[in-house]
Parts: structure tokens; sequence; C-alpha cells
């Protein structure tokens, strides 16, 4: 409630309380200037033709260098994007807890795909079988294995490949074939499950379709224990390529700076759930291990002895020194022929 406000609704014939004139303020404000011997209009006076036309023009002046400050900004940020565009179009990574390993995804097939060379001799006493021990021997780790596979899946061959060339992985590339006994019943898909272990040089992700991918388990700063891919690279024609949904099944893991593609193939009711079982249960085992058995053999293979698999159309972008992604297609580096094992080791 304002001060004195009963007071005057009280004392309304008060003298002190009448209403000033409607001049008061005006006189107030010519003896303050008076008083203090500053000029001012008491009235507007109206501006001539000449002044309200340099007025305009001042304002279109301004009004034109603001136009210039906002093109040159403009020209900026298409300087910026046309610098920085390759960095959205190479794709967004998806990379595992604790390794140089992931996904890129991608919306569209890379341009620029290279392709392994393979080496100008070729080992004539390759392919060629060797035993568990010296197989390890020709790695830069140990290698790991499932002990959980699903029903009616056994061991049928150990490849191991071999590339003086190769950039992306340390040492040579081991995977573990696993094929299906469906009996006679006929195949639904392709009757494997393989795994490739290799351990990344650098940074190396694979490819794929910007919605194929999911994370398992992400960690509070999103990186995933495992990635899930649904699907693979399809060519059509001669050169395009499509992602094919539903066929593939795919989960990418890590141990101990150890990457790990696990395929199966969805039409034999291998999905997510049952790759992720096996990733878990990778293990290294001695030799001793009854699973293990002395007289099982791998089979030491060049790059380019292979046949398809399910990492025939696989691609992968190789990071080296923060630079732009080295594109390189896996084509040769796919699963071998399967090779029968004597007393293969089976996952329990």
């Amino acid at each position: 409630m304002p001060p004195f406000l009963l007071q005057t609704l009280l004392e309304a014939e008060d003298p002190r309380f009448i209403p000033l004139d409607h001049g008061f303020a005006q006189k107030t404000s010519a003896r303050v200037f008076r008083s203090l011997k500053l000029r001012r209009r008491l009235f507007s006076q109206q501006r001539s033709f000449l002044h309200s036309v340099v007025g305009a023009l001042q304002e279109i002046i301004s009004r034109k260098t603001l136009l210039a400050w906002a093109a040159t900004l403009m020209l900026i940020m298409l300087f910026t994007v046309a610098f920085t565009a390759p960095s959205f179009v190479e794709g967004v990574a998806m990379l595992l807890h604790g390794a140089p390993a992931g996904v890129l995804k991608v919306h569209n097939y890379p341009r620029v795909v290279h392709h392994h060379t393979p080496p100008s001799y070729h080992d004539p006493t390759l392919p060629t079988r060797i035993n568990l021990l010296a197989a390890e021997q020709q790695l830069h780790f140990n290698i790991y294995w499932p002990q959980y596979m699903p029903s009616n899946y056994s061991l049928a061959a150990i490849d191991i490949y071999e590339d003086p060339h190769n950039n992306w992985a340390d040492g040579p590339v081991v995977e573990l074939v696993y094929d299906l006994d469906a009996g006679n019943a006929p195949l639904k898909g392709t009757g494997q499950i393989v795994i490739r272990e290799f351990k990344p040089l650098t940074q190396t992700l694979q490819v794929v379709q910007d919605d194929a991918a999911y994370p398992i388990q992400p960690d509070a700063n999103g990186n995933p224990r495992a990635i899930y891919v649904d699907g693979q690279w399809l060519t059509r024609g001669k050169l395009a390529h499509i992602w094919a949904y539903g066929g593939r099944s795919e989960v990418i893991y890590q141990q101990d700076g150890v990457v790990f593609w696990i395929a199966g193939d969805q039409r034999d009711g291998i999905g997510k759930k049952a790759l992720w079982a096996v990733a878990q249960s990778l293990h290294i085992l001695p030799f001793t291990h009854p699973t293990l058995l002395k007289d099982a053999v791998a089979t030491l293979l060049w790059a380019g002895d292979t046949i398809n698999g399910p990492f025939l159309n696989d691609v992968v972008a190789i990071f080296s020194d923060n630079s732009n992604p080295y594109y390189l297609s896996l084509s040769s580096y796919i699963s071998g022929k399967p090779t029968s094992l004597k007393n293969p080791a089976r996952g329990h």
C-alpha cells in the first residue's frame, strides 16, 4: 500500500493533497533548464525535406553495412563447411570400449575403396597344415576359444591368413570356422559361424550402413562392450553396392586388445543373442585343456587363397595419424575352404 494513502483519502480537502495542474511538469522542466542555463526547445520542430532525405540515406548506408557484414559471415560459414565436409561425409564412428576398433556408420558405400594387392611372390609351401603350438607361434596374440557354441555346430577349420603387406592388423589373421550339422535337412543359410580374430595395428573400423549397427552394453561414455551388425554389403550390378539386411548377423567384440568379428546367419536362427553368448564365452585355453587335442591342426594360407565367406564384401576404414580414413576391401581376407579336422576341438 502506498505511503500516506489513507491520509490522502481521509483528508481530501487538505491543500497539500490537491492534484497538480496539467502544466506543472513543463513549468518545472523550464525552471530547471533556466537555472542551469541550458538551451532547450519546448516545442518540436518539423524537419525539412533535405534533412529527411539525408537521414534516409544514412539509414540505408547503415543497413548496407549490416548486409555486408552478414554476407561476410555467410561466406565464412560456407568455407568452413566446405573444408570440414569430409568429416561429415565419412560417417559416425562407434568405438568399442578399450580398443581402437568398432564400426564406421555411413549413409552410402564409400566412393573410393582400395583393394588388396597380393604379393608378387608366392610361397609354394602354402597352404600348409601345422599343429596348434606351431600356429600360436605364428601369431602376435593367443587364440581365444569359445566355451559356448549353439547346438549342432562343431569346429571344422582353423585358418591363419598371412600377409607381409598387411597395414591394418598386427600379424596374421585367425579364423575359427564352425559348421552346422543339419542332418539330412537342407540349410536355410550358410550353415556356419565364423570367428575372426586379429590385433589391430591402428584404428580399424568396419564400414556399415548407418542404421544397421547397434551397441551392446554401452558404458557411461557411450562406448559399447560389443556391437551388433545386421546385414552386409552386397554388389548390385558391376559397380553399385547396397546394404542387405536380414542375412548375415555379426557381433564385434574385443578382449585385451584382440578384436573379434563373429558372424553367423539369421536364416539359420543365429542372431544377436546367440553371437553375444559366443563372444562372452571366449577364453584363452592352455594346450593341456581336453578340448584342445594335440592332433588338431591349423591351415596356413595366403590372404588371396580364399573363396566366398561371411566377410567377402566387408570394407574397413583405417585411420592413421588422425588423417582421413583409408578404405580397404577385405575381399582377400575371407573365410577359406573349410579343412576337416581329425579330432576337432568343440565348444561346450
